[in-house]
């Protein structure tokens, strides 16, 4: 039945339609809103996850006192870098073949028995071990390198050393900045010990009466291949921290002289120590969780609370309808007749039309309310003449076991009801 029949029988008022465009809107609404949380929640990720550390002469610091750019582009050179601050990883790493240690700062902070563990790896399997300005620790390493403090106060650096040298790196590097430390061979004389980049030219440490007298070789650059004394092992000391810095190592010739002390070797292993102990606070449970998890979820506060609204406003007016509600005759038999062929309940509503041809037969024979279906069936093969089997077979007894047999039990009972009227 169409939508005004149906407003003019029942007397309802259907809610209209919602158009193609407006849910095509609504759909755009979510899909923009989807959009604009999915940008915002990768933004907070790219800008919050991937900041590494701000500490100086970090591996992963991009400040300008950082090693970042250093750790880089040794890699990009081939170099296979390995980078962390756990103990463990760095020993275990240390004890590769044709490795080098790189320790850029703190290496007052490890105990001598770390120190022992590095020198045992080291020396083991004849790797190299490279300190950024270690200060008197280097002493803890080898016992032919140390502290050079016996300077002269004329000695006073220039902004610029040469190098001063043979070792090849350096002289293919030329000049370096000059740092606040300076470094020396432990006695005096002792062999396959290579010094760079002095503060005040290449044996003097002191002045007596206005003579210089020769002392011990010194410099920022110490290149240790000889493997003797306490230390098995090549040791290299970078007496000037900015040399490696992002900041620093693109000035003078420091890229290439630091650069080339770190690639002799297939691997590199960036040992980054950090304070261990009692003393250290215990993680909490923030510290498990990324940053950019709880940026992401102070976002779905708002969003969800606009879900919440929308979810909970109506779509459209409410149908209102006047009741008690009519419907037509029509409808209910069309309804029942439907639900009758759908479930194929053949004998239900044949039973339906024999009750209906009975109760109109009996009326038009004039039989009381006492009649019953045997009375019935008599009357009517009086008044037609037919069969008294005939009649209580159509109307009683046969059964319909197809819709053909129903269809001719139905033709029979229209028939027989014409006959009577």
């Amino acid at each position: 039945m169409s939508a005004l029949i149906d407003v003019a029988t029942r007397g309802t008022r259907s809610s209209p339609a919602v158009p193609l465009t407006a849910r095509l809107r609504s759909v755009g609404v979510w899909i923009v809103a989807a959009a604009a949380i999915l940008i915002t929640v990768i933004a907070t990720m790219l800008m919050t996850s991937d900041r590494g550390s701000d500490a100086p002469l970090h591996y992963d610091s991009t400040a300008r006192d950082g090693t970042k750019a250093m750790v880089e582009t040794l890699r990009d050179h081939g170099v296979e870098v390995t980078t962390t601050e756990d103990f463990d990883t760095a020993h275990t790493a240390s004890g590769q073949s044709d490795t080098t240690l790189l320790i850029p700062t703190k290496a007052d902070m490890l105990s001598l028995g770390d120190i022992d563990g590095f020198r045992s790896e080291l020396s083991t399997n004849d790797n190299r071990l490279v300190l950024v300005d270690p200060g008197y620790t280097v002493q803890d390493f080898t016992d032919r390198i140390t502290v050079n403090d016996s300077l002269s106060p004329l000695a006073s650096p220039e902004t610029i050393s040469q190098p001063d040298c043979t070792v090849d790196s350096a002289q293919a590097a030329g000049p370096a900045e000059t740092g606040d430390a300076e470094y020396a061979e432990a006695r005096k004389g002792t062999e396959g010990l290579h010094t760079c980049y002095p503060f005040a030219g290449p044996g003097v440490t002191q002045i007596d009466g206005g003579e210089v007298t020769p002392g011990s070789a010194h410099g920022q650059l110490i290149v240790d291949e000889s493997a003797g004394g306490k230390g098995d092992f090549p040791v290299t000391v970078l007496g000037n921290p900015d040399w490696v810095t992002n900041a620093g190592i693109d000035e003078e010739g420091h890229a290439s002289l630091v650069l080339s002390q770190l690639s002799q070797t297939d691997h590199l292993v960036v040992y980054y120590p950090t304070e261990t102990g009692e003393f250290q606070a215990p993680p909490s449970t923030l510290d498990y969780v990324p940053s950019w998890f709880i940026a992401g979820a102070l976002w779905l506060v708002p969003c969800v609370f606009i879900l919440l609204l929308i979810l909970g406003r109506r779509f459209g007016p409410l149908a209102v309808e006047r009741l008690p509600a009519i419907v037509p005759a029509v409808e209910t038999v069309h309804g029942r007749a439907a639900l009758a062929a759908r479930s194929h309940d053949r004998t239900g509503a044949l039973h339906t039309l024999r009750t209906g041809a009975l109760l109109r037969i009996a009326k038009r024979l004039a039989l009381g309310p006492e009649a019953g279906l045997h009375d019935i069936i008599v009357a009517i093969a009086n008044t037609t003449g037919r069969d008294p089997a005939q009649v209580e077979s159509v109307f009683s007894s046969a059964v319909p076991c197809t819709d053909a047999d129903l269809q001719h039990i139905v033709h029979q009972l229209t028939l027989i009801e014409s006959e009577v009227s």
